[in-house]
């Protein structure tokens, strides 16, 4: 027979034989008296004092209910005594600990925990690289590309963050890492939280204190640049792709119809750029461009997501801006001499044709598919911004523009024009377009479309008629009648104030609009005009006058 007592032990009570609670109770003496001032020493004891409360409810059942000498001696014999863990001094403390940080010995009472003292998000990722003794990079990085390719790595995530507990105390994060729980490891796990925090006190902290509002802002913090990072990686990707099949994989993207199909954007820059040396910046700029673009992207975002601050990572951006603007200052340079040879406009007009009838017919000539001339065309097809056919390139639509003619008869002119960098090039370009228009009694035949050479690149090449319609004539397309309205016999030269115009579709079909006003509307701008410059001169000459 022996005396029991009842004794509390972490809010949890136990009846303990006498014996066995003194035992008990000289093993923690000892242990606070070894441990004494040293940092961390009052956690070190609740954490102990854990630990023997789960023993013995391990030990205790609905037959057992009485913790006896024996059950005390071993669980005080596997954690250890306390005279054995004295300070060391400064060097080996620190080689122990350093050890400790790196080594991961298995346990008998290994378990899955998250890990929020290590973590980005909840601890999830840190808490799986702990069970399975892995760096925990490589676990967010199968995350992210679950996120981003099967698509399910978000709701496993918040699966994982609801059924996984967290490390609440020293013992879990012991059991996380498969550690055995004695004296040993529970101080040295304290000293390293310590060593890592620079401050054990608010490492165990109750969340009652200001500290853990302020590592709920710091995790609230981190949740959004984790965000903001998966953003900034999946644009990255997106950019990526479409670099691999817009750039590289030279993919026919631009709507211009060819022998090929349409065209890839190389081929677009070669009809625009003036020589092979600009294609060829234009393509360095461009790759310098998107390459660091991407890059940049890819970095920011994993810096963001695993918070990695590291020199390398800030240098390795800068290098990446520093690159970036390089190829944008080659691309303005490319497109400054772009721009240089499209800065002169030139013009040049000939005589179509003059007639004397009161409508005047135009018939649009679409572009002849075949050598079957036994049926009319009635639509060609055409869309897109061009055709390159061979050597020519063909653009499609002509401009019309409606003027009164100065006496009783139509006058029928072509106007075509072109850019360059000289008025002399410019004119060459121009006389270097082919279009068809011929005029057969009171019929215009009008091609839809125009070509020039490829040699000559794009050059604002354009084509416009110009039909000076008498008093009372008319233009007809199809059933569509454009007529100029009524102008009284004292209006004389003012006519030029006025024309409408209109632009035949490449696949025949036009589209009359209005683009200049009344010539009443100037004369009333005119007379508006004149009289503030008279107001203006007038309180000039007063204040000279003023003055002497």
């Amino acid at each position: 027979m022996k005396k029991t007592i009842s004794v509390n032990i972490k809010g949890v009570s136990f009846t303990i034989e006498e014996d066995a609670y003194e035992l008990l109770q000289d093993y923690l003496d000892r242990l606070e008296k070894t441990l004494g001032n040293q940092d961390g020493s009052k956690e070190i004891i609740e954490d102990i004092e854990i630990r023997i409360a789960e023993l013995f409810s391990e030990r205790l059942s609905t037959s057992k209910t009485v913790v006896e000498l024996a059950d005390v001696e071993q669980i005080l014999a596997n954690l250890g005594k306390p005279e054995d863990f004295v300070e060391f001094d400064e060097e080996e403390e620190s080689q122990n600990k350093k050890a400790y940080a790196e080594s991961n010995p298995k346990g008998s009472e290994k378990r899955l925990f998250r890990d929020e003292e290590n973590a980005t998000i909840a601890g999830v990722c840190a808490g799986i690289a702990n069970y399975f003794n892995m760096d925990v990079v490589i676990i967010r990085i199968i995350f992210v590309i679950i996120l981003l390719f099967a698509g399910f790595g978000f709701p496993l995530y918040i699966i994982l963050w609801i059924a996984i507990p967290k490390a609440r105390n020293t013992i879990d994060r012991l059991r996380m890492k498969g550690r055995p729980i004695t004296v040993e490891n529970v101080k040295t796990e304290v000293e390293y939280a310590a060593e890592k925090v620079k401050d054990s006190s608010r490492r165990f902290a109750k969340k009652v204190d200001s500290s853990d509002y302020k590592r709920r802002i710091s995790r609230g913090a981190r949740i959004v640049s984790s965000i903001i990072g998966i953003g900034l990686i999946a644009l990255g990707l997106t950019q990526l792709i479409a670099f691999l099949l817009v750039i590289i994989g030279g993919s026919q993207i631009i709507p211009v119809q060819s022998d090929a199909g349409f065209l890839s954007v190389t081929e677009l820059g070669e009809l625009l750029l003036s020589n092979p040396a600009d294609v060829k910046w234009a393509w360095i700029g461009g790759l310098m461009v998107s390459l660091s673009m991407i890059l940049f992207l890819f970095l920011l975002g994993s810096i963001l997501l695993f918070h990695l601050r590291n020199r390398w990572g800030k240098l390795s951006l800068l290098g990446l801006f520093i690159t970036g603007i390089v190829g944008v200052l080659i691309c303005i340079s490319v497109g400054m001499r772009t721009t240089r040879d499209i800065a002169i406009d030139a013009e040049i007009e000939r005589l179509v044709g003059t007639v004397a009838t009161n409508e005047l017919v135009v018939l649009p000539q679409l572009q002849q598919l075949s050598d079957d001339q036994s049926y009319n065309i009635k639509s060609n097809g055409q869309f897109g911004l061009m055709t390159i056919d061979g050597d020519l390139i063909k653009e499609h639509g002509i401009e019309f523009e409606y003027i009164q003619s100065t006496d009783s008869m139509f006058h029928i002119y072509q106007n075509l024009s072109a850019r360059s960098h000289t008025s002399t090039r410019a004119i060459a370009k121009s006389e270097n377009i082919q279009h068809g228009i011929t005029l057969l009694g009171d019929s215009l035949l009008v091609d839809t479309d125009y070509a020039f050479p490829k040699k000559d690149k794009l050059r604002d090449q354009d084509v416009v008629i110009i039909i000076e319609i008498p008093k009372g004539g008319q233009v007809k397309f199809k059933d569509q009648i454009i007529y100029l309205p009524e102008f009284s016999e004292q209006s004389g030269s003012e006519y030029r104030y006025y024309k409408e115009s209109g632009y035949l579709r490449g696949d025949g079909r036009y589209r009359h609009h209005s683009t200049h006003r009344d010539w009443t509307e100037r004369l009333d701008e005119i007379e508006d005009e004149v009289e503030d410059l008279g107001e203006e001169i007038g309180a000039e000459i007063e204040e000279t006058f003023d003055n002497l």
